[in-house]
């Protein structure tokens, strides 16, 4: 994808969240749709994330963006955030999130690592 068109998915994104929060009202929504928002704040956040990362890439440094970082950074703080917005947010879990996001990007890192290295023969 290039810069122009992630731009456009951004800001369509970024746009899409704040006209559906300014547009409905929580306590009047069905159970189901009180999820839409955090899947909005989640693509604009992954969004936004890997347009940096293309600008980073394209005027910056070279090489190629990784999308396992964005994934793991950008689910983790979707996962506080529910936390949050449950009240259950404590400490102890701040640490096990950012605990199981590193195992969890090392691991993707891994399996990648592992598929491209592999022998096609085998």
């Amino acid at each position: 994808m290039n810069l122009r068109r992630q731009l456009l998915v951004s800001v369509l994104l970024w746009v899409s969240l704040c006209g559906f929060l300014a547009t409905t009202i929580p306590s009047g929504l069905p159970v189901i749709f009180l999820i839409v928002p955090f899947i909005l704040l989640f693509a604009a956040c992954y969004s936004s994330w890997r347009l940096l990362q293309h600008v980073g890439v394209r005027y910056f440094a070279r090489g190629r963006p990784h999308k396992h970082l964005g994934i793991s950074v950008c689910a983790s703080v979707m996962l506080l955030l529910v936390l949050q917005s449950l009240g259950q947010l404590t400490l102890r879990d701040v640490i096990t999130v950012a605990a199981i996001a590193s195992i969890g990007y090392v691991y993707l890192g891994r399996v990648k690592a592992r598929h491209v290295y592999a022998d096609p023969g085998s």
